[in-house]
């Protein structure tokens, strides 16, 4: 069980749990994808992105 809120369970989270980790998973994704296009133009490897998008 991920929280202690009373009510009815699917898997041992609860719906608000639920999307509150998929969100920071969502965001953790994105900073890695982030930091990893970083590190590839500071050796000098194209992304095929235009810069700032």
């Amino acid at each position: 069980m991920v929280c202690a809120k009373p009510g009815a369970f699917e898997g041992g989270i609860c719906d608000p749990c639920k999307a509150k980790i998929r969100g920071e998973a969502l965001e953790q994704q994105h900073q890695v994808k982030k930091d990893a296009d970083r590190s590839l133009r500071k050796e000098g490897t194209d992304t095929g992105k235009k810069p700032g998008g």
